[in-house]
């Protein structure tokens, strides 16, 4: 009997797309009974109804005092039985779970309602071998460890009290200020206490003159005019004043380059220092350049496999890097308004970077699958003892992390092996910089 009904089971095409279909879904009144009468058996056994042990309450007043539940009862128990088998009358697989758009029910009518399912392109990949890529190569020079020094000396460089009277272009001061619009006080723009370096590109606008020349003790007035995007509207595009007092007057003073600096940054002498800064730098250049060559192939692969992409997971990817941004702007000290403005104005980019992942997903899935790329239970354990060694002191989080990131590790491995067959199958062109 219940074939039976499941056979009389009414689906109507509304919509259909490469990756997404619309179904208008019509149950039959006698599935809908069939049912009610069982959701009112099953309600009639745990009703509470005063005067009544549950189970012994009149089924007249059980549907009384419970309709509304049967009724949510019964639409979620006909949904389960006939959603999917609707999709598979379509020959129709469905890659998350479908959603429901419409519902019209009656107790003494068919259940009709729309669903809506989403199913994974359909798509050949091709052209993913013999990819022509320039690979350039960067040679890493005695200028670029020098360079590099040059930077470990200033991350590393002292303030101390000026020798100088006056403060120069320069100088570091430690300043109290105040601010006016007009007359009225900012105070939220006003600081204590505040280091100013007068050679940095970020120092406020009027600050680097209006402080050349200043002494220790000394107060000075500034005018400074705000951007017109400042984020604080109140002074965008306005002139203000400040009234700043120079507590201090410092000078930078770089450590000298010798051993001695060596040996406080965990070298053994200088010699060994530039050994190490020499192969830092050549470690990071590799990596570029494998970046470089896998974004060429990526785009390649992009440009050259077209096929239809299913619209949710490019809003859940675009969901997902939105996030990630906003909370990357939120550490940076940014403003809600500012950070939404961001993604307004972002949007489209959002989007294409989100089709572009989704995208690249799918291909690289279908040259693992036609190349039979996946990782051997001997590769996964190889992993898991690389992560064990690296954190030595750590058994009981390294277990736990490893428990419960094992899809995402082996997925990782894959990836890998997956970034390694197109390169070695890659035609790379490599020209060296010096």
């Amino acid at each position: 009997m219940a074939d039976q009904k499941q056979q009389d089971l009414k689906v109507k095409v509304l919509d259909t797309k490469p990756c997404s279909i619309t179904l208008n879904v019509e149950v039959p009144h006698g599935e809908v009974l069939c049912e009610t009468d069982k959701a009112y058996e099953e309600v009639h056994k745990v009703a509470k109804i005063p005067g009544f042990r549950p189970g012994k309450a009149p089924m007249d007043m059980v549907k009384k005092n419970y309709t509304e539940a049967v009724r949510e009862k019964v639409i979620e128990n006909l949904l389960q039985k006939t959603v999917f088998k609707a999709l598979e009358s379509q020959n129709f697989n469905p890659l998350n779970i479908p959603t429901i758009h419409e519902m019209n029910f009656d107790f003494e009518k068919p259940f009709i309602f729309t669903v809506k399912a989403e199913k994974h392109p359909e798509f050949k990949v091709k052209d993913y071998k013999g990819i022509k890529v320039k690979k350039e190569i960067n040679i890493i020079n005695d200028e670029q460890v020098s360079k590099t020094l040059e930077g470990l000396r200033e991350r590393n460089a002292s303030l101390v009290e000026s020798k100088s009277e006056s403060a120069g272009p320069d100088s570091f001061l430690t300043v109290d200020y105040d601010c006016f619009l007009s007359l009225e006080p900012l105070n939220e723009l006003s600081e204590k206490n505040q280091m100013i370096d007068l050679g940095s590109k970020q120092i406020i606008a009027g600050f680097r003159e209006g402080l050349t020349g200043a002494k220790k003790g000394e107060e000075r007035s500034i005018k400074s005019k705000f951007p017109e995007d400042y984020p604080n509207k109140k002074i965008a595009g306005k002139e203000v004043n400040f009234r700043v007092k120079i507590l201090e007057v410092k000078d930078k003073i770089l450590p000298n380059l010798d051993d001695e600096f060596a040996k406080d940054l965990g070298a053994e002498n200088l010699n060994d220092l530039k050994t190490k800064i020499k192969e830092s730098l050549e470690h990071e250049e590799k990596r570029r350049e494998n970046e470089d060559v896998e974004k060429q192939i990526f785009d390649y692969l992009l440009k050259s496999n077209d096929f239809p992409l299913p619209e949710s997971l490019i809003e859940e990817q675009k969901s997902a890097l939105i996030e990630r941004m906003t909370n990357y702007l939120k550490r940076q000290g940014v403003s809600q308004d500012m950070i939404n403005k961001n993604v307004e104005q972002q949007k489209e980019k959002y989007v294409k970077d989100a089709e572009n992942t989704v995208k690249l997903s799918y291909i690289l899935g279908a040259i693992a699958k036609d190349e039979k790329i996946d990782v051997t239970e001997d590769e996964l354990k190889e992993e898991y003892e690389k992560i064990k060694k690296a954190n030595p002191s750590k058994e009981k989080e390294v277990e736990k992390y490893l428990n419960e990131n094992k899809n995402n590790i082996r997925t990782g491995i894959k990836e890998e092996k997956i970034y390694k067959f197109l390169i070695d199958n890659a035609k790379i062109t490599e020209t060296t910089k010096r």
